[in-house]
């Protein structure tokens, strides 16, 4: 248990820091200046969402619960640890058309990701089953 929290800690720190080295090095090709303060800021956003994504999908992993109530809690969560986050991080500024257009933003990526990976593994379900039916 111990060691499965810290491997999902340490792959959020490592997506974490690979977008912030991206985001880093397009800024560097662009010759856009930061301080190391604003870049320090960014990357540990960057980490704890990271992190939190990674332990997130314990969710989805718990098989007494409904696909419904593992999508209203994921998203749910995901809403309420994501935005404080970006808005500390000054991602999302904090005023009311911001945090009305970034709801919808977060509604519509959500479910169109939730679609994906709904259809994805349906997929992947039914090769499987296909494969088990041809080796029986």
């Amino acid at each position: 248990m111990i060691a499965e929290g810290l491997k999902r800690i340490m792959i959020g720190v490592a997506v974490g820091s690979l977008i912030t080295f991206a985001v880093t090095s397009f800024m560097i090709i662009q010759s856009i200046d930061s301080s190391i303060q604003e870049i320090w800021k960014h990357w540990l956003a960057s980490m704890l969402i990271g992190i939190f994504y990674s332990f997130a999908s314990i969710i989805f992993e718990r098989e007494g619960w409904s696909l419904l109530k593992q999508t209203v809690v994921h998203s749910t969560s995901t809403f309420m640890v994501l935005f404080p986050i970006i808005i500390l991080a000054g991602w999302l500024p904090f005023d009311p058309l911001s945090l009305l257009i970034g709801l919808v933003i977060f509604l519509i990526s959500y479910s169109i990701m939730w679609i994906g990976l709904y259809f994805h593994y349906k997929r992947m379900a039914r090769s499987m089953n296909e494969c088990i039916d041809k080796k029986n």
